[in-house]
């Protein structure tokens, strides 16, 4: 039986590398989309957000969570509304109107926000790139610390003191985790480049987006820069000139934050207006 997030689906595109125009030999194919849920769920004691394949390549939003973070400026769903040409795989009439009312998720929130996914890239490539050039030696042990054993455990001589362990052996189990789990595809790259150029190009990608969206309004999913984005995976900058270069994005970001013609918030009301006549005209049509 075909589970009632495809049957309800409304709006699915490509989504990832392959959307970006960035996708290698090696890339997933992944998807994103969105469904009015079932009638039971829309009004009854249980609810539906999202359903996600194994391994999250296909995610499939309901309505109301979907247009919920698009309003925040999710980067992810607000390329799903973007997107174009054959890279919109599946579109209802319902999935239609929602992508006419594209421009009403747009505002200050979307600089804030990209400019946060893009902190994330570079939070964990730097959190690699230190463990690959000065990794940890040895567990943590609350002797290091200063804390004595009895007989529960160890008496740390301060708050801070236990703080500081418990922070450094998460860091430690954090490691290990990594160096287990490690992507081997990823691993080429940081033993080529010496850091991780795929979290790189996501982050030149975020930083690029954000700002064209404040300065132009348009959110231009499939990258017309993808020829300099690839040449940053492929190892364009060295590891200090993507710092500095990054630095000086985010700078510009703020800048247009305080410049944007955007309003600086959704009109919500009117996004609440649209969810509520779609889910209404899809239970009269006997959609769901």
């Amino acid at each position: 039986m075909e589970p009632f997030w495809d049957k309800n689906l409304i709006l699915k595109v490509r989504s990832g590398s392959q959307a970006h125009g960035l996708a290698t030999a090696e890339s997933d194919l992944d998807s994103r989309g969105v469904c009015i849920p079932s009638k039971a769920l829309l009004l009854g004691l249980e609810t539906f957000e999202q359903h996600e394949s194994e391994g999250g390549d296909h995610v499939i939003y309901a309505l109301v969570k979907f247009v919920r973070l698009a309003l925040e400026g999710n980067p992810n769903l607000l390329e799903t509304l973007f997107t174009e040409g054959d890279d919109i795989l599946f579109v209802h009439p319902y999935g239609e109107r929602l992508i006419e009312h594209r421009e009403l998720f747009l505002s200050q929130c979307v600089g804030e926000r990209f400019g946060r996914y893009a902190i994330h890239q570079l939070t964990k490539l730097q959190r690699h790139y230190g463990w690959l050039t000065n990794p940890p030696e040895r567990e943590p042990h609350p002797s290091h610390f200063g804390a004595t054993p009895n007989e529960h455990g160890f008496d740390f001589p301060n708050s801070a003191a236990e703080r500081q362990y418990r922070g450094e052996h998460k860091r430690w189990r954090s490691y290990l985790n990594w160096r287990a789990n490690r992507n081997k595809k990823r691993a080429r790259l940081e033993e080529e480049f010496g850091y991780d150029t795929k979290h790189a190009m996501h982050l030149c990608r975020l930083l690029k987006m954000g700002q064209e969206i404040l300065a132009t309004g348009e959110v231009l999913v499939r990258r017309p820069d993808a020829e300099w984005l690839k040449e940053v995976r492929s190892g364009r900058f060295t590891y200090p000139e993507l710092l500095e270069w990054s630095r000086a994005q985010e700078e510009r970001l703020g800048q247009l934050m305080a410049t944007t013609h955007l309003p600086p918030e959704p009109d919500r009301d009117q996004a609440q207006t649209l969810v509520i006549e779609l889910q209404e005209q899809a239970l009269r049509d006997g959609f769901i």
